[in-house]
C-alpha cells in the first residue's frame, strides 16, 4: 500500500498535523499488532499479513513538522547536527550549507572537484554516527503537545 497526501489549509497545520495522521496510525498499529487475514493467490492459501511503516518522504518544512526538529539555523542537518558545515552570504541573512561531500568515499572524485563546489577541495571525514545509547539520551526528556489547538 502506498499513501500519498497533501494537506491544503491557508496556514501551515504545524503539531496539529497529527490530526490528520492519527486516523492512519492507528490503522498502522492494528496492521502490525494483529494483522490481516488476506489470500495469496499463487500458493492459493490465506495467511496473516502485518505490515509497517518503513519510511516517509517529505520536504524539509515538513520533516521539521513531523519530527520536530529544528531545519533552520546552524545546526539543521540531522545527520551532522552540532558538526553542521555552513556559512552565511556574504550581503544578507541567508545561511547555506556545505561540506556534505565529507560523507563520500576519501578517493571519490567529488571531493577533489572545486569549480563545481565551494572553489575547495573536501578533506574532512563524516562525523561517527550516533549510537543508540546516545540517540536515546538526546531525546529521553523531549515533550511535545500534539493537538488541534483553538
Amino acid at each position: 500500500m502506498m499513501l500519498s497526501m497533501m494537506i491544503s489549509e491557508p496556514r501551515q497545520s504545524g503539531n496539529d498535523i497529527d490530526v490528520y495522521l492519527s486516523p492512519l496510525i492507528e490503522y498502522l498499529k492494528l496492521l502490525w499488532d494483529q494483522g490481516v487475514e488476506v489470500f495469496d493467490a499463487y500458493e492459493k492459501v490465506n495467511f496473516n499479513l502485518r505490515t509497517l511503516l518503513f519510511c516517509t518522504i517529505k520536504d524539509f518544512p515538513a520533516y521539521a513538522n513531523l519530527s520536530g526538529y529544528s531545519v533552520k539555523g546552524h545546526s539543521a542537518c540531522s545527520i551532522c547536527e552540532e558538526n553542521t558545515s555552513y556559512h552565511q552570504l556574504k550581503y544578507g541573512r541567508k545561511t547555506f550549507y556545505i561540506g556534505h561531500r565529507r560523507f563520500l568515499k576519501c578517493n571519490h572524485l567529488y571531493r577533489r572537484l572545486k569549480k563545481a563546489f565551494n572553489g575547495s577541495q573536501e578533506d574532512k571525514i563524516a562525523p561517527p554516527p550516533f549510537i543508540d545509547e546516545e540517540v536515546y539520551n538526546r531525546f529521553c526528556n523531549v515533550n511535545v503537545t500534539f493537538g488541534k489547538t483553538l
